[in-house]
C-alpha cells in the first residue's frame, strides 16, 4: 500500500487539544508537532498499526520533509475533532492501512468487489465504544480544485459475468484504435519502423502491448505511450509534449476529437446503462451502503460514524505557515441530501448523462458526465486518460455544487 503522508501527520496532531492546534503558526509549531509524533508513533499506543509494515511506511513519513502534510494534518485534525464534537481530551488514532488494528477489525468490509468499501484511512475513538472513519483528503487552499473522490478504471465499475461481453468490446476497441494510432505515427514517421521489432509480423495486440520492445531507445513506456519522436535530438525519450512533432502530441490531439470511436463507444456505453451506472457509482463514491453493512455485521458495542475530510493547509516558500479550517461531509449528511432529492424526484431515476456541452470544448483526452435525478445534479465526473494510455481511463469527480446547496439548506452540517 501507499503511506500518505497527512494520514500520519493527521493521526499526530489528533494528540492535541484544539487550543493547543490554534496556536500552531508557524514552521518550528509544525517541527515539534512532527517531533514529537516520533515518541508517540513509536510507543504503538495513542496511534494503532495493523503490522509492522504498516507502523514502519507510516514512520518514514515523519521527517521535516513532509512538513506541508503537517499542515494539512492541524487542519483535518482540527476538523475531526469539531466533527467528534470533542474539542479537548485522548483520542486513539487507528492507521487502517491492509489491515485493520485489532479494535477496529470488525469494521473492515469487503463488498462489491471491494477489499476496502469501509474507505476510512484513519479511525478515531475517544472511549473506544464510538469510532468515527474518516476518509481523508488534503488540498493546498480553499479555492483549489476538490481532490477527486474516485480514481477506478470505466469498465472495472461493470460487475458480473453480465458485462462481460461489454468489457471485451471494449477492450477489443482500445487495441485497434491504440494499434491504429501507432501504425499512423509510423506512417507519418513519428516513430520509424525499423524501430519497433517485427513491426509487420506484430498483431493489433502485440502493437498494443509493445511486444519486443527496445527499452533503450523507448525507456519503460509502450509505444502508444511514447512522448518523444524519431527525429529528435533526444530521440523518443524527449519530453516535450508540446512539440508538434512529438508522439503524445499526436495521440492526445486524436483524443481531443470527442467524435473518434474510442470516445464514440464510451458514450454509447454511457446512455445504454445510464441508470446501472450511476446507481453503481454513487455506491462506489459516496459509500451509500456503508452503514447496511455494518449493520449487517451485528458489532456489538460498538457505533460508528463516517465522513469525507479535506484537510486544508500548506508552507508557502516563504515560511508562510497556512491551515485552513478543514471541510467535512459527513456520510450522514450525504444520505440525508440524497433522500431529499429522492423525495422531489419520485418518478425519476438516478442516471449518469454526458455533458456534451464542456467535453465538446475540452482539448483534454477526456469526456464529462454528470450524475443526476430529475434536475438536480449530484456529482461531476470525467472520465479520462492520466498520462499513459496502456492502462484504462479512469473515472475522477467529486460532488456538484447543486448537491452541496441542498446537503447545506436541507440538512445541516456534519
Amino acid at each position: 500500500m501507499a503511506y500518505e503522508a497527512s494520514e500520519i501527520m493527521t493521526a499526530v496532531a489528533l494528540q492535541s487539544d484544539m487550543s493547543t492546534l490554534d496556536k500552531v503558526k508557524n514552521p518550528i509549531d509544525l517541527q515539534k508537532l512532527i517531533n514529537n509524533g516520533k515518541k508517540i508513533v513509536k510507543a504503538k499506543k495513542d496511534i494503532q498499526f495493523g503490522d509492522e509494515k504498516t507502523f514502519q511506511g507510516f514512520s518514514a513519513k515523519l521527517t521535516d520533509k513532509f512538513i506541508k502534510d503537517m499542515a494539512v494534518g492541524v487542519s483535518a485534525a482540527k476538523g475531526i475533532r469539531r466533527y467528534m464534537n470533542k474539542a479537548s481530551g485522548k483520542l486513539t488514532v487507528y492507521m487502517t492501512g491492509n489491515i485493520f488494528p485489532k479494535d477496529v477489525e470488525a469494521f473492515k468490509v469487503s463488498a462489491f468487489g471491494f477489499e476496502d468499501y469501509n474507505s476510512s484511512d484513519i479511525i478515531v475513538s475517544a472511549d473506544k465504544k464510538k469510532f468515527f472513519g474518516v476518509s481523508l483528503k488534503k488540498k493546498k487552499d480553499v479555492k483549489a480544485a476538490d481532490p477527486t473522490l474516485i480514481n477506478k478504471a470505466f469498465s472495472s465499475v461493470f460487475e458480473g459475468k453480465k458485462y462481460d461481453k461489454l468489457k471485451q468490446e471494449i477492450l477489443d476497441l482500445r487495441i485497434k484504435y491504440f494499434s491504429g494510432l501507432v501504425k499512423k505515427a509510423v506512417k507519418k514517421k513519428i516513430i520509424l519502423e525499423k524501430d519497433i521489432n517485427n513491426f509487420k509480423r506484430l498483431s493489433d495486440k502485440e502493437l498494443f502491448e509493445s511486444k519486443g520492445i527496445d527499452k533503450k531507445q523507448f525507456g519503460d513506456k509502450g509505444y502508444i505511450d511514447t512522448k518523444g519522436y524519431a527525429s529528435s535530438k533526444k530521440g523518443y525519450l524527449d519530453e516535450n509534449t508540446k512539440d508538434p512533432k512529438s508522439m503524445r502530441f499526436f495521440v492526445n490531439r486524436d483524443l481531443s476529437d470527442k467524435k473518434n470511436p474510442l470516445w464514440s463507444k464510451y458514450r454509447e456505453v454511457v446512455n445504454k446503462y445510464s441508470n446501472e451506472l450511476a446507481d453503481t457509482l454513487l455506491n462506489i463514491i459516496l459509500k451509500t451502503k456503508l452503514f447496511e453493512q455494518l449493520d449487517a455485521k451485528k458489532i456489538k458495542g460498538k457505533e460508528f460514524d463516517f465522513a469525507l475530510i479535506t484537510g486544508i493547509g500548506d508552507v508557502t516558500p516563504k515560511g508562510e505557515v497556512k491551515i485552513l479550517p478543514a471541510s467535512i461531509k459527513a456520510l450522514r449528511t450525504t444520505l440525508c441530501g440524497l433522500t431529499r432529492i429522492e423525495k422531489k424526484a419520485k418518478n425519476d431515476k438516478f442516471a449518469v448523462i454526458v455533458n456534451e456541452e464542456l467535453s465538446a470544448k475540452s482539448n483534454a483526452a477526456k469526456i464529462f458526465l454528470t450524475l443526476v435525478r430529475g434536475k438536480s445534479k449530484i456529482l461531476d465526473l470525467q472520465v479520462r486518460y492520466k498520462g499513459k494510455f496502456t492502462p484504462r481511463p479512469q473515472f475522477q469527480g467529486g460532488l456538484a455544487k447543486d448537491f452541496e446547496t441542498i446537503m447545506k439548506a436541507e440538512c445541516g452540517s456534519a
